[in-house]
């Protein structure tokens, strides 16, 4: 990334990206590669001069292009003109006619030293570029590789800090540079993220500089340290403080559009996490203004119409008690301690999936009987029951359950009151339970119209109820309250409708291994 700033001297400073640590492969020392370049031509020497009587000057004439070669694929051309402007001497003094002169009498050897000479400096020229095409094309592909390797590993960031050390230790690895992300709080001040910072990450950073750069949004330098805003296509995410590698070098603009590409990856990573947060955040309100006015709702109208009934019963009764009979008055009372039952359910409701949503309630798990539990269930519902016909069916080796019999009772009291409500007066209502390995599943069935389709778990929202469900009382907290409770008790509840039925609610709770029991425990010796 490139950028201008103004030095205290009035002049502009270009500030570039460090050099980046992709490719490990170095060239070999320049010296080294010239001492080679000047050996070549006598170690041709050396193979060729046992040969001189076998082989024409032509042939050794193709030895030393065949060094030069070497050279030139090892050293690059540098050392490979060394190589072949040394072999011209050489061939002439100990192979070209008269030997051991530097002289050449002969035309076709000058003609093939001067071949010799071309072909070696253009073969080692076109080599090299092959070379450095292949080098260039090696770091792009680590440069590249450097890029996925941040994108998915930014990927599954879901947090600033996430991002702060995935970021740092990236730079660290492809660019050998210390760095750190400093993000604004609520009043737009920078600070470092929270948690513990890595081995590599960059310290002892000039706050008051990386403030100028977040406002002015500009990149900024003090002595070795680069501050580079983070931004994207919106507002300004944070900063990012980097310290060069000593010796970097700073002129080449493919590293300066690579680390352009890194910080771009960085910002929008952070925008994205942004955008997330704001999105949930207004999800999360509607979710909260719809769930509010949903209670509002419900409240209003399951309360107002026992109010509206109890306020009416007792003014009945105040204002013309003596028009009354004894049974009449009895009618009235009944009317309001119903209504005022109604009302305290309804209460109890609400303050219970308060309690669960927030986590405060507490299993008081005891072994229990779940034939005690349906009982218990049944007799509390006795009334609302009436001459309907009940049928369990609970095999006599069911083990006890390890759970909160009030709670279970609760659960199963709901259940048994939906199918009251929904299902037509004096159709039977089935209760039954099966064993299976480690788990027990308890049906609630009924023979009502069943529940529409796509809904069977719909209505275990909060606040939820079918639309022909208005004539019924409630809120729509029942299934909600009982899955919460279920899944207290690590189980889970589903409903269902079954042939030949109505709905059924499903019940699977897992089973503890049952306490031995002492037949001798409680007598006296």
């Amino acid at each position: 990334m490139k950028s201008l700033r103004k030095n205290p001297s009035g002049n502009k400073q270009e500030h570039q990206l460090p050099r980046i640590m992709l490719s490990h492969s170095r060239r070999s020392n320049r010296l080294q590669g010239y001492i080679w370049g000047i050996a070549a031509p006598f170690i041709c020497t050396l193979i060729d001069w046992p040969l001189r009587h076998v082989v024409g000057p032509a042939s050794i004439l193709m030895t030393y292009l065949l060094g030069v070669f070497l050279v030139a694929s090892r050293y690059g051309h540098g050392a490979s003109i060394i190589a072949s402007f040394l072999s011209a001497p050489v061939f002439a003094f100990y192979f070209a006619q008269p030997i051991f002169s530097f002289a050449i009498s002969d035309l076709e050897n000058i003609i093939g030293l001067g071949v010799m000479m071309v072909v070696a400096n253009v073969t080692s020229n076109f080599l090299e570029k092959v070379q450095l095409q292949a080098e260039i094309s090696k770091q792009r592909e680590n440069r590249a590789n450097a890029l996925y390797r941040l994108s998915q590993a930014l990927s599954d960031a879901h947090n600033q800090q996430s991002v702060a050390k995935i970021a740092v230790s990236h730079i660290h690895d492809d660019f050998g540079a210390a760095s750190a992300l400093l993000f604004p709080d609520r009043e737009s001040h920078l600070c470092y993220p929270s948690g513990m910072p890595l081995e590599h990450s960059l310290r002892d950073i000039n706050l008051e500089i990386a403030q100028q750069t977040y406002q002015q949004r500009t990149v900024k330098q003090d002595d070795s340290t680069v501050y580079y805003p983070l931004e994207h296509s919106q507002a300004i995410q944070g900063i990012l403080a980097i310290k060069p590698p000593a010796g970097a070098d700073l002129a080449n603009p493919e590293l300066t559009t690579f680390f352009d590409t890194f910080l771009n990856l960085i910002s929008q990573t952070l925008e994205r996490l942004s955008l997330t947060e704001q999105a949930n955040n207004a999800n999360l309100q509607a979710e909260t203004e719809s769930l509010r006015n949903a209670l509002l709702s419900a409240i209003s109208h399951d309360l107002r119409t026992p109010l509206t009934r109890i306020i009416g019963a007792s003014t009945v009764l105040v204002e013309n008690s003596a028009d009354f009979s004894a049974e009449e008055k009895l009618d009235f009372n009944k009317v309001i301690l119903d209504e005022a039952q109604r009302m305290s359910e309804l209460t109890s409701k609400i303050l219970d999936m308060a309690r669960l949503t927030a986590g405060e309630i507490i299993l008081h798990q005891e072994w229990n009987a779940l034939e005690e539990i349906v009982g218990s269930a049944l007799n509390r519902l006795e009334r609302n029951l009436g001459t309907r016909p009940i049928r369990t069916l609970l095999p006599d080796n069911l083990p006890l359950l390890w759970v909160d019999a009030v709670l279970i009772e609760q659960v199963l009291a709901n259940l048994i009151e939906n199918a009251i409500k929904y299902t037509a007066e004096g159709s039977p209502i089935d209760i039954s339970a099966e064993l299976s390995a480690n788990i027990i599943t308890i049906t609630v069935s009924d023979y009502g119209f069943g529940i529409p389709q796509g809904m069977e778990e719909k209505i275990f929202d909060k606040f939820y109820r079918l639309e022909s469900e208005s004539h019924q009382g409630g809120v729509g907290l029942g299934l909600t309250l009982c899955r919460a409770i279920i899944e207290a008790h690590g189980g889970t509840i589903h409903a269902t409708n079954q042939y030949g039925k109505g709905a059924s609610f499903i019940i699977i709770l897992p089973i503890h291994e049952s306490p031995e029991l002492n037949c001798f425990e409680g007598m006296s010796e």
